[in-house]
């Protein structure tokens, strides 16, 4: 067939498309002279911890900031509960832009600063719950748009310490996993709602 597959038009390249994949790597980070981005550094060995560090680039060099700064450090059994929530996102995402989708890897897996600051939130929310909250940590950051996540990671950076990343947590999460007491219960009468009590001596 010429230009048809199965009676409908075979769909058309996108233009520049395949340039577009050659000009990032990771999860859509360009590849530019050393540019801000976040690096997620997986060890090689089964095991071991995951580090997130945000790279500043040439931008933040030029700035007088540190190059560098180290974001998060997961356990391995925590990086795994995020990454492929991670993963799906970020390459829908990269996907509708025409961009290739990305990989983690062993080694070290660059993404996207936007991008990154969406994983920073999700990282250290995620290392800072309680092990029954992972899950509805990772629902809450999936039900967020981009822009919340991104304010929300501004919220964590601007104030770093483990305080604040257990508030993210608890945030996300919706509260901490231990159990409440149960209150006693109260005697059975009837109880007007307070909407419609009538104030002492009023009527």
């Amino acid at each position: 067939m010429t230009g048809q597959e199965g009676g409908r038009a075979a769909p058309k390249p996108r233009a520049g498309s395949r340039s577009r994949r050659t000009e990032v790597e990771g999860f859509g980070c360009p590849r530019t002279e050393w540019p801000h981005h976040v690096r997620v550094v997986i060890p090689e060995i089964r095991g071991g911890e995951v580090h997130i560090v945000e790279d500043f680039g040439v931008g933040g060099h030029s700035a007088g900031q540190g190059d560098e700064t180290e974001r998060c450090v997961l356990p391995r059994a925590r990086w795994n509960a995020i990454a492929d929530l991670a993963r799906r996102e970020f390459n829908e995402r990269l996907r509708s832009l025409g961009l290739p989708p990305g990989a983690w890897k062993p080694g070290a897996t660059k993404v996207e600063r936007m991008l990154g600051q969406e994983l920073i939130l999700l990282a250290c929310a995620t290392a800072a719950a309680d092990e029954a909250d992972v899950a509805a940590v990772g629902a809450s950051w999936a039900s967020l748009r981009p822009e919340e996540r991104w304010w929300f990671a501004g919220w964590l950076q601007s104030r770093p310490s483990e305080r604040v990343m257990r508030g993210a947590a608890l945030l996300l999460s919706g509260g901490p996993a231990e159990p409440r007491a149960p209150r006693p219960a109260a005697p059975k009468q009837q109880v007007a709602l307070p909407l419609f009590d009538t104030p002492s001596g009023k009527h």
